[in-house]
């Protein structure tokens, strides 16, 4: 799965593009939408995008599994897959909102996965 755009949401005004990557600022009221592409063949199912804004309870560490993020604020979005013989792009998004979970400011970290996966899927390194 790859994290393809990001957008800042906030109320009363336009969305803001960000790149993955960048630092951003995010206060009480935005959403941060987060737009990723993966490529999808089986059967007919439907699986759960699930976003998280967070700390590594290992700052500077590579992220070894689901545990060692604390979740702060989250986001999930149902997303119906057709069957497919090939492997085929599948674009999707989740919206995390922002709320009082977490101080304004840009010391967090993101990650995303499809529940129904591995937990390692979509960890940040």
């Amino acid at each position: 799965m790859n994290i393809t755009s990001m957008e800042v949401i906030r109320p009363g005004v336009a969305a803001v593009g960000v790149l993955p990557g960048e630092k951003i600022e995010l206060t009480y009221g935005d959403t941060l939408k987060v737009n990723v592409s993966f490529d999808y063949r089986g059967l007919e199912r439907t699986v759960t995008l699930f976003g998280a804004i967070g700390r590594s309870a290992f700052p500077g560490d590579e992220l070894l599994d689901e545990g060692s993020f604390i979740k702060h604020l989250t986001g999930e979005q149902s997303i119906d897959l057709p069957p497919s013989l090939e492997f085929t792009p599948v674009p999707a998004s989740v919206d995390i909102p922002i709320t009082t979970e977490i101080s304004p400011g840009t010391n967090y970290d993101l990650y995303v996965k499809l529940v129904e996966y591995r937990a390692e899927a979509g960890m940040p390194k």
